[in-house]
């Protein structure tokens, strides 16, 4: 499974001379994307693409010491630092810290959002995570990934947690070599000082080698493609590959 899995180890070569296309990376919390997804946000910036950043909450609940609207106008400041280090753009949809639902209306709003957008991939969260909002953003991307009027690829990412708490059941499907930006990965992550990532940076770095090791590279991120079908009652999955 895994060798055969080597000929989607990516440098980012998708974006070779096709005109720029637009990554959306779906991330729960101000912190999470930079964490799951930096070095391949790193790279796309890198080959010419465009990537942008959609919040789904303002993590108001992680910062002790602060009230949640305080919280919450910190974390979006970082958050925006951030993607200044990355050269990405960060919007923000407006759900709240732990409260994030998976509902009609929830699921409308994202609709509209990347239909105005049109990006070519989409990155989320794998759904059986162990944070609820980890968890109603993957299922959110995937509700509106089974849309007939949208032909995205959507790709979900692993997160980790302490103590040693990962994403269940996550089998990769594609890696991405993140070994030459792994230092302005870091970089962007640390920007979210209030959640103090150097605490705990170090365990995306060791999953960073696991990964690496699985894709023959030094170091890299692992995602798992999502799959659709007619049979399902949304699009099939005929579309260009543009990771691939």
């Amino acid at each position: 499974m895994i060798k055969s899995m080597l000929y989607a180890l990516l440098l980012f070569a998708f974006c070779t001379a096709n005109a720029q296309r637009k990554i959306l990376v779906i991330t729960p919390h101000p912190d999470d994307a930079e964490a799951s997804c930096g070095g391949l946000m790193a790279n796309a910036i890198a080959a010419g693409d465009s990537v942008i950043i959609l919040t789904m909450t303002g993590g108001e609940f992680g910062v002790a010491d602060k009230t949640t609207a305080a919280a919450k106008a910190l974390r979006m400041e970082e958050a925006k630092k951030a993607a200044a280090v990355l050269h990405t753009r960060v919007e923000f949809f407006g759900g709240h810290d732990a409260w994030l639902a998976v509902d009609t209306n929830t699921t409308a709003k994202l609709t509209a959002f990347i239909k105005a957008l049109q990006p070519a991939v989409v990155l989320a969260p794998w759904p059986m995570d162990v944070h609820p909002d980890h968890q109603a953003t993957g299922l959110l991307a995937w509700r509106v990934f089974q849309h007939k009027a949208f032909s995205f690829n959507l790709y979900f990412f692993e997160t980790i947690n302490e103590p040693h708490t990962k994403t269940f059941s996550f089998v990769p499907t594609d890696y991405v070599d993140i070994t030459n930006v792994a230092a302005l990965k870091k970089q962007a992550l640390m920007q979210h000082a209030s959640q103090k990532p150097e605490q705990w940076y170090h365990m995306y770095e060791t999953l960073a080698t696991v990964r690496g090791y699985e894709a023959d590279a030094p170091l890299a991120e692992a995602y798992v493609e999502a799959k659709n079908a007619s049979g399902m009652g949304g699009r099939s999955n005929k579309v260009d590959k543009v990771l691939k």
